[in-house]
């Protein structure tokens, strides 16, 4: 009898030992609205990096379950989606999808201390500081830059007009701070014009007017929905004006929407997605069978962001040590090459530069 009772002990112990309490990791994004491609696609790739994660014996055999909020890319929605994340006792977040949305929660992150690691914010407003904030995408100084390097070099570039959307202001203004640097120092000149996506703005006007700036070419700086319209208006009035998106416009959208007005754009993107390489294509290869949708930058890079954290959280899986445990990483492998992190969380990783060419993002090396 005593030895049965201590079998069944042993296995009441065994079971619960079996049933540990998983490592709970929140995720905040965009997914209603204008922008909802990008905080979409984050998810996505934010889930499959989870199951597979789990699916191999998750962290010292303790399971990730990912909690989503929409942020709706509406400040208060943010504040309140990132405050219920951090009362849910999240050890991390991964988020968000836009400059603006984490320039609103960054204070609660900090005085929470809880680890944000974002996938695709690139605002140079978040470069340098020592706080609780870590991403993958390189800052927009790069990336603004290797563009303007590009419009000067290949399109011969010498007068841009700069639209943006200023509802992700802080994004827009310091992308295009960078490419006016940099496309100054090549001798060209930039004039702006700016909107706010939820404001109604007339892209036809918009059109209109940049043209009449004189410049030839022009660069818009906006969600890929509107990029394409954009796109599109501009290409009625104009057959040889040089088109320029952001990498924030660059997404499955700016084919399907802006069609044979885009073709000719140039974008750059920190994401190759024409890699032919196994492992990336293995990744597309999943997503694909998850999803039902092509992957995206988005994507990738939110899976890169898990894949990051859950480096981190092999480390130290608390709320008090997974920052330090991040930062500590240096270089992690990501999809298509090493991601390098500085003391600060900024990344250091590869700027592509991509064409639309029939259709296809095709890149330019």
């Amino acid at each position: 009898m005593r030895r049965a009772v201590r079998l069944l002990v042993l296995a009441a112990v065994a079971l619960a030992c079996g049933r540990r309490e998983p490592i709970r990791v929140g995720m905040v994004s965009g997914l209603t609205g204008r922008h909802s491609d990008l905080g979409i696609s984050s998810r996505n790739g934010a889930t499959l990096a989870v199951s597979e994660i789990n699916q191999a014996g998750g962290i010292a055999g303790r399971k990730l379950e990912l909690i989503v909020r929409d942020d709706g890319q509406d400040p208060e929605r943010a504040r309140r989606a990132v405050s219920e994340l951090v009362s849910a006792g999240v050890v991390a977040m991964i988020g968000h999808a836009t400059s603006s949305m984490a320039a609103a929660t960054l204070p609660i992150v900090d005085r929470a201390q809880v680890l944000m690691v974002s996938p695709t914010v690139s605002s140079t407003d978040f470069s340098g500081r020592d706080d609780w904030f870590v991403r993958v995408m390189v800052a927009n100084d790069v990336a603004a830059r290797r563009l303007a390097q590009a419009a000067a070099e290949r399109a011969h570039l010498r007068r841009a007009a700069v639209i943006q959307d200023t509802t992700n202001a802080s994004y827009s203004r310091t992308f295009a701070a960078a490419f006016r640097q940099g496309l100054e120092a090549r001798g060209g000149t930039v004039v702006d014009f700016t909107f706010a996506s939820r404001g109604g703005a007339s892209f036809a006007a918009l059109a209109e007017e940049s043209l009449r700036s004189g410049a030839d070419g022009v660069m818009v700086i906006a969600n890929a929905l509107d990029t394409a319209a954009i796109f599109q208006q501009l290409r009625k009035r104009s057959a040889t004006v040089k088109l320029l998106g952001s990498d924030w416009g660059f997404s499955q959208e700016i084919l399907a929407q802006g069609g044979e007005a885009a073709e000719g754009a140039l974008f750059p993107q920190a994401v190759n997605m024409m890699d032919a390489s196994p492992r990336f294509r293995s990744f597309l290869d999943a997503y694909d069978a998850r999803f039902h949708r092509p992957a995206d930058f988005a994507a990738v890079v939110s899976y890169e962001a898990v894949q990051l954290l859950a480096a981190g959280l092999r480390r130290d899986a608390t709320r008090v040590g997974i920052r330090r445990a991040v930062l500590e990483l240096g270089t992690v492998q990501g999809l298509q090459g090493p991601i390098r992190l500085d003391r600060f969380g900024d990344v250091d990783r590869r700027i592509y530069l991509f064409t639309v060419n029939h259709g296809r993002m095709v890149p330019l090396e």
